[in-house]
């Protein structure tokens, strides 16, 4: 008897679609979802990254630095960090000297929603690129970071640092003062 029910199970073709289905859905919306984590994660990274790079680059080919330019940094970051909110980003701008015994020492630093080094603090150059640790030189050192929650919380559900650090040499003037 037991037999015959099992063959007569493996024969029946009713119900397979559902049961295909029953058993490929958890997967395709784990796929789904995770995918709208992962993919809004590496976005806001990535935007994040250019905030940083396009805040050197900028600051690296000026002259002087004045309070009104540093207001238009920190505007510009509206736009840079679109469709997040740039008051979710923290940035920092740096003006660093390397000295002749290696170390770096900042100029002028300023702050949005971190806070500004002080003139003369050391900096460990240990991340810089070798080819900026030139003694007599300067160099714009920005600083991004940014805590990142993702929309859907599904494969993502705690919160994420994101950081990063971009170095431009000075193109104009060495270093560039701050007016």
């Amino acid at each position: 008897m037991t037999l015959r029910f099992i063959r007569r199970f493996a024969r029946a073709r009713k119900g397979v679609a559902a049961l295909e289905f029953a058993i490929l859905a958890p997967m395709m919306m784990f796929l789904l979802f995770g995918s709208v984590d992962l993919l809004d994660l590496l976005d806001t990274n990535r935007r994040l990254q250019n905030a940083a790079v396009s805040l050197a680059d900028v600051v690296a080919r000026d002259t002087e630095v004045t309070d009104a330019e540093v207001a238009g940094y920190w505007a510009a970051l509206d736009l840079l960090m679109f469709p997040d909110q740039a008051t979710d980003a923290d940035m920092r701008i740096n003006s660093v000297s390397i000295e002749a015994d290696g170390t770096a020492r900042v100029i002028w630093s300023e702050g949005y929603g971190m806070a500004a080094r002080a003139a003369n603090d050391t900096l460990t150059l240990d991340e810089m690129p070798a080819g900026l640790r030139t003694p007599g030189t300067s160099i714009i050192f920005a600083e991004g970071e940014m805590i990142y929650g993702a929309p859907l919380r599904f494969l993502l559900a705690g919160n994420i640092t994101l950081a990063h650090d971009a170095y431009r040499r000075s193109r104009l003037v060495d270093p560039i003062p701050r007016a």
